[in-house]
C-alpha cells in the first residue's frame, strides 16, 4: 500500500505540481507506467478512467489495476467531468492536491492527541513538521471543523466519561483521564457529563434524558441531553452499531436508570438544526482517519448545541435554554 507523507506548508513538492512534472507523463505508455506503479509524482498531472466503471481517479490511487485496455487518460479534470465520469471514492481526485499532504499531518496530530494524558505541546508537532504554529492551527480547522485544543478536550472528555464508569471513585477517573485536579473537571463536569459525576456513574438515576436522532455525512447520530446540557452524542461503528435501534438501545445501556423521552418535537428540530450547522469540512471528510473524524463531529455537535449559532431563527432562540426547557 502507498502511504502519503507530509509536505512543508511553505512548498508543495515540485513533483506534485502539474507545470514541474507534466514532461514526464506525456505519453500514453509512461501514464500508463506511472498508474501501474502508483507514482505519487504524476498525481495532477492527468487522470485516468476506467471507462467499463465511468470512474476516473489519481495515478496514486490503491484501487486494483485495470486492464490497460480499458483505461485511457485525460490531462484535466475538466475534461473527465465534462464526459460525465464520476470521481473515485478511494483516492477522491476532485480534492485539492495539497489538502492530501494537509491531511497527513492532521491525522498525526489527532493520533497524538488520541494517546495523550496532558496537552500536548502544539508548537513542537507544527515545527516538526515543518508549520509555523498559526499555519498548522488554521490548516487543522480547515479539515476538522474544530482547533487542535478542542480535539484534544473532546477526547479527554471522551476519556473521563468511559473512565467514570468503571474507576473505583470519581476522583480516580478524573486524574486518570488527564485533569489535573478535582476543581479543574468539576468546572468543566455539565458541559462534559450533563449531569453530576455521581448521577452518572449511577446510570442516570432520578435523571430526565431527551434524545433525537438525526443523519449526518458519517452516518445516524443520537444525542441526549438533559436540563443541564449535552450527556451523550452516539454515532456508528467507533464505538458501537449505528443502526437507531441500536443507537438507542446504547443509551438505555448507559443510562439504564434515568428517565427518557424520545418523542419531543422541539428538541428534534433543536438537533436536526444543530446537526446541519456541525456538519464536517468537505476538505477533510473523505482524508482523514474515521475515528478522528467521528471525535470532530460529536464535538461539533455539542459545540452547536450550547453555542447558537450568531443569528438563530426565532425557534431556535437561546439554544441552552431549549436543552433546559421540559
Amino acid at each position: 500500500m502507498r502511504v502519503l507523507t507530509a509536505a512543508p506548508a511553505s512548498a508543495t513538492p515540485a513533483s506534485a505540481t502539474p507545470a514541474a512534472a507534466a514532461s514526464r507523463y506525456e505519453t500514453d505508455e509512461e501514464r500508463w507506467r506511472a498508474v501501474r506503479d502508483g507514482d505519487e509524482a504524476a498525481d495532477g498531472t492527468f487522470y485516468y478512467v476506467v471507462r467499463t466503471t465511468g470512474i476516473y481517479s489519481r495515478p496514486s490511487c490503491v484501487a486494483r489495476l485495470a486492464r490497460r485496455e480499458n483505461v485511457e487518460f485525460h490531462s484535466s479534470l475538466e475534461e473527465v467531468r465534462a464526459r460525465g465520469y464520476r470521481p473515485c471514492r478511494r483516492c477522491h481526485p476532485d480534492e485539492p492536491e495539497q489538502n492530501r499532504y494537509y491531511a497527513d499531518t492532521v491525522a498525526r496530530a489527532c493520533l497524538l492527541m488520541d494517546g495523550a494524558l496532558a496537552p500536548p505541546n502544539l508548537d513542537a508537532v507544527a515545527r516538526s513538521a515543518g508549520y509555523s504554529r498559526f499555519h498548522f492551527h488554521r490548516m487543522f480547522k480547515s479539515l476538522t471543523g474544530v482547533t487542535p485544543y478542542a480535539y484534544w478536550t473532546a477526547v479527554r472528555a471522551r476519556r473521563v466519561r468511559a473512565e467514570l464508569i468503571g474507576a473505583r471513585t470519581v476522583s480516580d477517573a478524573i486524574y486518570q483521564a488527564g485533569f489535573n485536579s478535582n476543581g479543574q473537571f468539576y468546572a468543566a463536569s455539565s458541559a462534559i457529563l450533563g449531569m453530576t459525576p455521581q448521577e452518572f456513574r449511577a446510570g442516570g438515576a432520578g435523571v430526565r434524558i431527551r434524545s433525537a436522532v438525526g443523519t449526518t455525512s458519517l452516518g445516524p447520530v443520537l444525542v441526549a441531553a438533559t436540563g443541564k446540557g449535552v450527556c451523550a452524542v452516539l454515532s456508528d461503528a467507533g464505538d458501537g452499531p449505528g443502526s437507531v435501534a441500536a443507537l438507542r438501545a446504547r443509551l438505555t445501556a448507559l443510562f439504564p436508570h434515568a428517565a427518557h423521552h424520545e418523542d419531543d418535537p422541539a428538541f428534534g428540530q433543536l438537533v436536526a438544526n444543530a446537526l446541519l450547522r456541525a456538519e464536517l469540512p468537505s476538505g477533510g471528510r473523505y482524508l482523514l482517519p474515521a475515528h478522528a473524524l467521528r471525535t470532530c463531529l460529536r464535538e461539533r455537535i455539542r459545540q452547536e448545541l450550547v453555542t447558537p449559532a450568531a443569528t438563530p431563527p426565532a425557534t431556535e432562540h437561546a439554544m441552552v435554554a431549549g436543552l433546559r426547557a421540559g
